[in-house]
């Protein structure tokens, strides 16, 4: 079997089939895809909220709770404990499939008629404002992690403590507005550090302690922008609280800043790996078009995964085998277009397996176009069927949605093997990850046909009159009281007292920005899921822009490096990027 082109029917843009693809498809039963797997990724993270959290009530226990689903939904919200409870029973909610109705408008109707559970969380410690996270203590308004102590306004920290305003933070402590750092101690305002401490507005360090405004360091201590200083020198410079105030803040961000674009750069993070393109990709082999994958073994169309093996095109999820167009889940096995898939017992454990065209199921086995079930087996529209009457019925509504296609208000059409349209999600596109990463107006997600949130909260507080001091020192504890304003959006935010003590004790100023215009602001800083064909910017004895001197000579000597590379980081933009053979000689 040869490649093939095809044409995205949401983007219109030519996308490649290849051979391996076509095998996949064979092996799990479902036709070539009709979308491209950048539509197909926004198709599935478009149902995902992570960030846009509500105060609404159960509604079976009435208790006012921390909710993902917003007051105004016209479909039904528990909470946590009732969810889980014996209370229901989503088997109440089953019905006879329809062959008069295509099967997304059947689905949409049972998706919206199942109770949705308020928030996805589980062994929390208070922490009732954490979402799809694990094993906290004392968090509040953290995303996608787990295993965290006394933190705040994280996305995916793990293992952690006393951490704020990260994404991607690993084993840290004490560290604040850092992006994809490991093992770190008093890390702030950096990106890219690892086993570093006490180190600040730095990037791409290693094994690193007392260090500021650096870039492309290894084993080094007592460095300020990049040049060596004696501890005496370096503890003077501290003395002067370099980002005690906002206009100290922004004149360091900048001077880092131009630290950072003048050092060469990785092409791609891609370690312990082989055969594997993407970005950000650990301990695996044979994977391709991978985003933030660890421990993956021959797959394809991957973003944010770990622990999966022949999976193609899945969405923050773990522990997975044999799995297609699946996202946020854990644990499932020769499953397909599925989202929420959770379980009992060790992540390493298949908790549901054979599932097809579900959402939200709990340990569950044979199931097709199911919604909120626990722990049953051969169900239909959440109806039980036995296991004949389940594969006879199964063959006839892969048929008929084949001949019988549901078409979406612009047009596109979704049979077999296509995973949920958008605008059946039970979110706005703004409530979603999908606007994280893929951002747009309110008028470009309706002319999409995408559904939109609109929901204001009726709780109003009274702006304060107060003014954030641009020194910490004069910040006095009455701030807790203030309903502070977000300088770029307008909307609302206070402090928390355990955020207050964390910018005491680290000397930081007290934002002006609300925890979601930071996270946003964060989100704009990572390098974009594509990839660039480039040629090394190593000219020699300098870089091709002339900015940079390399310190040692390199294989190519005085003359330009013949190499080329795939990266993250697109023609136009001002970084210095070597191939990975002129890196590994100048940076390690």
């Amino acid at each position: 079997m040869d490649s093939q082109i095809k044409q995205c029917q949401n983007c219109h843009q030519d996308f490649v089939i290849e051979q391996d693809d076509k095998e996949f498809y064979v092996r799990m039963g479902v036709p070539i895809p009709t979308f491209c797997p950048e539509c197909r990724e926004i198709r599935r993270i478009a149902f995902r909220n992570e960030h846009s959290l509500y105060k609404r009530k159960c509604d079976l226990c009435g208790k006012m709770v921390v909710s993902r689903v917003s007051p105004d939904k016209p479909y039904p919200m528990y909470c946590r404990e009732c969810w889980h409870s014996d209370k229901w029973d989503a088997m109440e909610y089953g019905h006879e499939y329809d062959f008069s109705k295509p099967f997304f408008s059947q689905f949409k109707e049972l998706l919206f008629l199942v109770p949705s559970v308020s928030i996805l969380n589980s062994n929390m410690v208070n922490s009732d404002w954490a979402n799809q996270e694990t094993d906290d203590k004392n968090c509040y308004l953290n995303v996608g992690g787990h295993f965290n102590e006394d933190s705040a306004f994280n996305t995916y920290e793990f293992k952690s403590g006393n951490c704020f305003d990260n994404f991607w933070l690993m084993l840290g402590e004490l560290c604040y507005e850092n992006i994809v750092c490991e093992r770190a101690y008093k890390v702030a305002f950096s990106e890219s550090c690892d086993d570093c401490q006490d180190v600040y507005f730095s990037f791409d360090c290693r094994n690193c302690s007392n260090c500021f405004g650096c870039a492309g360091l290894r084993n080094k201590q007592y460095c300020i922008w990049n040049e060596q200083k004696t501890k005496e020198e370096y503890k003077v410079f501290m003395t002067t609280r370099p980002f005690s105030t906002h206009e100290k803040l922004r004149v360091m961000r900048d001077k880092a800043a131009a630290i950072w674009e003048n050092t060469p750069h990785k092409p791609l993070w891609i370690l312990k790996s082989n055969d594997a393109s993407g970005n950000y990709i650990i301990n695996s082999k044979n994977v391709h078009n991978t985003w933030s994958g660890e421990e993956v073994e021959n797959s394809k169309h991957l973003y944010i995964t770990a622990f999966l093996k022949e999976c193609w095109d899945a969405s923050s999820y773990g522990w997975g085998e044999l799995c297609y167009e699946c996202s946020s889940s854990v644990g499932m096995y020769n499953s397909k277009m599925t989202m929420f898939g959770v379980g009992t017992g060790g992540a390493e454990t298949m908790h549901s397996t054979n599932l097809d065209h579900c959402h939200t199921m709990n340990s569950c086995h044979n199931c097709f176009g199911c919604v909120g079930l626990k722990s049953k087996e051969y169900c239909i529209f959440n109806k039980q069927y036995t296991k004949e009457e389940y594969e006879t019925l199964l063959l006839k509504i892969k048929r008929q949605m084949e001949e019988m296609p549901y078409v979406d208000g612009k047009g596109r059409m979704y049979g077999y093997g296509e995973s949920f349209p958008i605008e059946i999600s039970n979110y706005g596109y703004n409530e979603t990850v999908a606007q994280d990463y893929y951002p747009l107006t309110r008028d470009e997600a309706l002319v999409e046909g995408y559904p939109w949130c609109d929901y204001e909260s009726e709780s109003k507080y009274e702006l304060s009159d107060y003014v954030i001091p641009e020194d910490m020192d004069e910040v006095k504890d009455d701030i807790l009281e203030k309903v502070l304003k977000c300088e770029v959006s307008g909307k609302q935010y206070r402090l928390i007292p355990m955020e207050l003590a964390f910018y005491r004790r680290m000397n930081f100023p007290i934002p002006r920005k609300s925890p979601l215009t930071r996270h946003k602001e964060r989100m704009v800083h990572l390098l974009p899921r594509k990839l660039w064909h480039r040629h090394c910017a190593c000219n020699g004895a300098k870089s091709e822009s002339g900015v940079y001197k390399n310190t040692i000579e390199h294989f190519h000597g005085d003359k330009p490096c013949p190499n080329e590379f795939e990266t993250s980081y697109a023609p136009e933009k001002p970084e210095i990027v070597y191939c990975e053979k002129c890196y590994q000689t100048e940076i390690y």
